[in-house]
């Protein structure tokens, strides 16, 4: 690892502790000599919620494809993860997803759609050890960053002004790389446009999805096939969900959703009305014989909102990857995986562009965010395009130019989805498939392919 890295001057900040920040910072540490996350809070050693990750106590999921990267980038990850109590799951089997009022046809075979469920925090604070070991990385604390530095030129960041939470006086934190890694949050915009660079476009699709959550024990002597249970919503009536995830301690997460603004209540009797509301009673039945150990954490900021830095000339020395970039609809589950993915195309940034330059100064950002466009395009069209079936949703801007075509577009792919997704509960081939995209193992043109075209088609006759 260290042959890779360049002169001992080189220093890589990242803005933010979370898990897109610490992959960002783990592939950065091969390429330069020191590597800096800078957080507000001061990171926890155990696995627990922090203030700066206010949705941790909500349900998060690591897709297969993020499971790998992990894997790739701390390479026995997974065992560790397991010992400290998360349960591995194979998706094939273990994942039973209800949606258009019947359940997925799922195998008694194991597959290799494998990833692990457990809390945030313990995923997180697995990440961190791994992160600790690595020499040339170190965290600043009880910090925050306040905006970019530039040279004298205008046409590069050079750095970050940079203040103790608790105080008012500002220093500069010189870097050859700045990654803004700060999630829904970010300010970078703003950062930009006053040290006089264009900001990125915005666009935002709001289906105003509430959630609802709360962990219970497991009762005991329970025993189940499944490990994740979703009782999914479906545009354009059904605005409701459930999401119910095995973790470690023998606990459960148990999060209920309403779209268009029908939130789920945060009272005991009301919750479990709206999870007795929904379609399959297995969700309510679970809960209901469940030990409740927490108070239920709502959740609200649940917008699809996405930077278009592609299309802008950044300057150089800074970039933008994770939810500082693409934030997604966390029912999705997807964040955390685009995330890894957002590392390696990070790294394979880097290393093509120490292939053929002298140093990271030479480093063309601009190339950067349109690889990171491609790697988050699937997840937000998935995203998107479930979203917008629901009438209240709002996107803007909506003054669009091909806003018409994509209108067409848009009815079409959720009409073809429904008869997939409803293909799903008879045909195991289409379960498989479908999760074998969704866990972004495969690419969406596979759901149009000949053979798969006629099986869903062959949906609607029965």
């Amino acid at each position: 690892m260290n042959s890779k890295r360049r002169h001992g001057q080189d220093r890589a900040v990242v803005i933010g502790g979370s898990i897109a920040g610490m992959l960002a910072a783990r592939v950065l540490a091969d390429y330069f000599a020191t590597v800096a996350i800078v957080d507000t809070d001061m990171l926890p050693s155990q696995p627990q919620s922090r203030k700066g990750v206010p949705q941790s106590v909500q349900p998060h999921v690591l897709f297969a494809k993020g499971y790998r990267i992990l894997e790739e980038l701390f390479p026995g990850i997974g065992a560790e993860l397991s010992t400290a109590g998360a349960l591995s799951i194979d998706w094939l089997r273990e994942f039973h997803h209800f949606t258009y009022s019947n359940w997925s046809a799922n195998t008694t075979s194991a597959s290799e759609i494998i990833s692990c469920t457990c809390s945030r925090p313990l995923l997180e604070w697995a990440i961190r050890r791994r992160i600790l070991e690595i020499p040339n990385i170190e965290i600043i604390a009880k910090h925050r960053a306040t905006g970019l530095v530039r040279d004298s030129h205008g046409d590069r960041v050079t750095g970050i002004r940079l203040r103790p939470v608790s105080e008012v006086t500002e220093s500069e934190l010189v870097a050859t790389l700045i990654v803004d890694a700060s999630g829904r949050r970010s300010q970078a915009p703003q950062w930009l446009e006053s040290a006089g660079f264009t900001p990125p476009d915005e666009t935002v699709v709001n289906p105003f999805l509430g959630y609802a959550t709360r962990r219970y024990r497991a009762p005991v002597g329970f025993d189940a096939d499944w490990k994740i249970m979703l009782i999914s919503q479906s545009p354009p009536e059904n605005t409701r969900l459930g999401y119910l995830a095995r973790i470690e301690g023998g606990e459960w997460i148990a999060t209920l959703g309403g779209y268009s603004k029908d939130f789920p209540p945060l009272d005991d009797e009301g919750f479990l009305a709206f999870a007795r509301s929904l379609p399959s009673q297995r969700f309510y039945e679970a809960i209901a014989s469940a030990e409740p150990v927490s108070p239920t954490y709502a959740h609200r900021a649940t917008a699809n909102r996405l930077y278009h830095y592609e299309k802008i000339r950044l300057p150089q020395g800074f970039v933008a990857l994770g939810d500082a970039v693409c934030a997604l609809c966390p029912i999705y589950g997807q964040g955390m995986t685009v995330s890894a993915m957002g590392a390696i195309a990070l790294r394979d940034w880097i290393k093509q562009g120490y292939g053929s330059h002298v140093n990271a100064l030479d480093l063309d950002t601009s190339d950067f965010q349109k690889r990171l466009a491609k790697t988050t395009a699937l997840a937000w069209t998935i995203a998107t395009t479930q979203d917008l079936g629901f009438p209240k949703t709002e996107q803007h801007p909506t003054n669009n130019s091909n806003k018409s075509s994509s209108g067409k577009l848009g009815k079409f792919m959720r009409w073809y989805n429904r008869q997939l997704m409803k293909g799903t509960s008879s045909r195991p081939e289409l379960h498989a498939l479908v999760l074998e995209v969704g866990q972004m193992l495969k690419s969406p043109l596979s759901f149009y392919h000949p053979k798969i075209v006629w099986q869903v088609l062959t949906v609607i006759s029965d």
